[in-house]
């Protein structure tokens, strides 16, 4: 089966929110991983600071029509495609939507990953997205807490 992988980088609007910044998270992820489940979308979202970097993966049509939807979203400004490629595997799979806050690393070996990411978020590219979020999985599904983790 080939997979399609698409990783994009936008920045959060704060004057389009309704809620506060957790609660927009809160409610997004619940949208979305209700959405992704349905349609075989799997991936990871990753808050730097006002800038989010998501990897989606599946089916190129659903990829697309996910894509179509966030770029729809006007919580979010300045998208920018990192990268899109075909593969025979997913990076994420059985995650609807891994998530992760750079502020909240309670790891220092996260906390020193995601530096560089939220410093420069202009600066990565998708060797360094899919690192990062590889990296940021593991180490949750091995006990590290994150934000995500801590609110199920």
């Amino acid at each position: 089966m080939t997979v399609t992988r698409l990783c994009y980088r936008s920045t959060l609007d704060f004057s389009k929110m309704t809620l506060s910044l957790d609660d927009e998270i809160d409610r997004l992820l619940a949208y979305a991983r209700a959405n992704n489940s349905r349609q075989g979308i799997t991936g990871a979202l990753l808050l730097a600071g006002s800038t989010f970097f998501q990897i989606l993966e599946g089916a190129d049509v659903d990829v697309r029509e996910t894509f179509a939807r966030i770029r729809a979203d006007d919580r979010h400004k300045d998208l920018v495609i990192i990268d899109e490629r075909s593969d025979s595997e997913r990076l994420m799979p059985g995650e609807w939507l891994f998530f992760t806050d750079t502020m909240d690393a309670y790891d220092g070996v996260l906390a020193s990953l995601f530096l560089p990411i939220a410093n420069t978020p202009d600066l990565v590219g998708y060797d360094d997205l899919v690192s990062v979020m590889m990296f940021s999985a593991t180490r949750v599904h091995r006990g590290f807490e994150t934000r995500d983790v801590m609110r199920a």
